[in-house]
């Protein structure tokens, strides 16, 4: 039978690098450059399409990996990358014209910071119901 990893190991895996890509996309797009854009063939991608290309494979992964390994340990962090910068651009993108000042007004922060908190919030009950 494989070795499964303990839930705090998965629990921080994915926590830890989730918080710091939220904190750290929001402190450098607010604070150093909100003009920030990637462009693919004349298109702005933003960041949510980066994190689920980033998110899906890793989950993947991960559902089929489930004794501890390098290979899971790696998809959880990236898992946790991209599922923040997903969580990071639902209510901009919902609630504003997709432009980079409306990225920096206080419906896009505070509904990430709601998204963010619910997310953390989930993975801490997964981690104590498997524990």
């Amino acid at each position: 039978m494989p070795i499964l990893d303990p839930p705090l190991r998965t629990l921080l895996l994915i926590l830890i690098p989730f918080l710091a890509t939220f904190i750290v996309q929001r402190l450098y797009l607010h604070l150093v450059n909100p003009n920030s854009d990637l462009f693919i063939a004349g298109h702005n991608v933003h960041h949510l399409f980066v994190g689920a290309l980033l998110a899906v494979p890793a989950a993947f992964v991960i559902a089929f990996t489930p004794e501890a390994s390098w290979a899971r340990w790696i998809a959880l962090v990236i898992l946790g990358v991209g599922t923040a910068m997903v969580l990071d651009q639902i209510v901009f993108l919902i609630t504003t014209d997709g432009s980079n000042s409306s990225y920096l007004r206080p419906i896009s922060l505070w509904g990430a910071i709601i998204l963010v908190a619910l997310a953390v919030g989930f993975l801490l009950v997964l981690c104590l119901v498997r524990a």
